[in-house]
């Protein structure tokens, strides 16, 4: 079994993105991106899982750096996705959608 090399960053990145946005209750994204225990948690439940599924599914150990960069690319990934959905719903361009949903 190989390690799995850097290309595999993005794949890795994906999946892990996927099983946080798959966590209920809903992880607040605010309090994970600052560092809290459910991060600490979640990490090592994540990063557990992601090596047991790629050695089982691809055959391949992921590096611990691999994993870790992945995990907070996903952290990071999904906390600025979040920030930028917040921006548009209070935005001027959305507003006019507001007030059609209103009638």
């Amino acid at each position: 079994m190989g390690v799995h090399k850097s290309e595999t960053l993005p794949d890795v990145t994906y999946w892990l993105g996927l099983e946080i946005a798959k966590v209920d209750p809903v992880v607040d994204l605010d309090v994970m991106y600052k560092g809290s225990l459910e991060l600490d948690f979640l990490y090592q439940l994540l990063t557990s899982k992601a090596q047991q599924h790629w050695s089982r599914v691809y055959g391949i150990r992921l590096s611990p750096i691999i994993i870790n960069n992945a995990f907070f690319r996903a952290i990071s990934m999904l906390h600025n996705r979040n920030i930028e959905f917040t921006r548009s719903r209070n935005s001027k361009e959305t507003m006019w959608v507001k007030e059609l949903l209103k009638r």
